[in-house]
């Protein structure tokens, strides 16, 4: 498989839409995929996580929460949303090695927030979404991986959503 390469950047305007860009993806995703979300503490991962879960049709995707203390919580749904936090890398590095990534084989989809702390790194046909701070509401957030598997998923993602604004979509 190819390494990573950026697949698209947005600018999200306010929560709410950093909320719906993680819905369209969420829409997009399939079981057993697996995505990696990185960036500095309030960067709005578990919005964007959150937002899967609304495009997962999963019953309440308000109360999704960022599993820190429980390392990962299990969401219900037509596709379960199996949500791990790697904060306390050390614990989330075990949690892997011990198998932890079996849980895809479930069927269901992984969102790992704090993935940059991982020193074994994710799997390579993982999404990286990278979520930066550019003011108190506004955050770039850059999806990255391999082409062959999430190209077609991030092409085209924001089109019609509001407060959103393309920065880089790479065909």
């Amino acid at each position: 498989m190819s390494s990573p390469e950026e697949l698209g950047a947005w600018r999200t305007l306010s929560p709410q839409a950093t909320f719906d860009l993680g819905e369209a993806l969420g829409q997009r995703l399939a079981a057993s995929m697996g995505l990696g979300l990185a960036g500095e503490l309030g960067a709005g991962k578990t919005v964007f996580v959150q937002g899967l879960a609304s495009g997962l049709r999963l019953e309440a995707p308000e109360e999704v929460r960022s599993p820190t203390w429980m390392l990962m919580v299990e969401h219900p749904g037509p596709i379960p949303l199996l949500h791990m936090d790697a904060y306390f890398a050390a614990r989330g590095e075990e949690f892997l090695a011990d198998g932890g990534q079996a849980y895809l084989q479930e069927g269901g989809v992984l969102a790992v927030e704090w993935a940059d702390r991982l020193g074994i790194g994710l799997p390579e046909d993982f999404l990286l979404v990278q979520i930066d701070h550019e003011s108190p509401e506004s955050r770039q957030i850059r999806m990255l991986g391999a082409r062959e598997v999430w190209g077609e998923r991030v092409q085209g993602l924001a089109q019609g959503l509001a407060e959103i604004a393309i920065i880089r979509q790479n065909d």
